[in-house]
């Protein structure tokens, strides 16, 4: 039986915290946005083995169908976590048409991303709506923590 150096869903999780908090010191780098939607994502294969008892769960996508009314930003996570390991994408679930950098015109370290153009991953969606790589993860992230919190009862602090 393989296994990873990860325990449970609970370090998984702060492992996402981490790679979080560290993306966000150079939040334009492109390969650590992917790493960061493929760990968000995973959490949920995690979660359906560890807490069936819990969520009531034997399938893997009727569990993703639950949480997808409550968080649907994983929608976003999945397409760019699968789309980033397989080069194709044959059922999507965000419809997402581009994803690229935004060059902005204000240096993002003088100024907020909320105030004034400044460069940041961009993810476009095919009926032309732009959303803000940085406000998607910080939707899951802050997701996965209520959830973990809430509907486990497990205090990832």
């Amino acid at each position: 039986m393989a296994k990873s150096f990860i325990e449970d869903s609970t370090k998984k999780l702060k492992e996402l915290i981490f790679e979080y908090e560290d993306f966000l010191k150079d939040d334009l780098v492109e390969y650590k946005a992917n790493n960061l939607c493929t760990n968000a994502w995973h959490i949920i294969d995690w979660i359906l083995v560890e807490f069936v008892n819990i969520h009531g769960y034997q399938n893997i996508g009727d569990l993703r169908i639950s949480l997808y009314p409550r968080c649907n930003s994983l929608k976003i996570m999945h397409d760019i976590a699968n789309s980033s390991k397989h080069n194709n994408l044959d059922r999507p679930k965000a419809f997402i048409k581009t994803t690229n950098i935004h060059e902005g015109d204000f240096c993002k370290e003088d100024f907020s991303s909320d105030d004034f153009d400044v460069s940041r991953l961009e993810i476009e969606l095919e009926d032309g709506t732009i959303l803000d790589f940085n406000e998607e993860i910080k939707i899951v992230i802050e997701f996965w923590k209520s959830y973990f919190s809430n509907d486990l009862a497990i205090d990832v602090n």
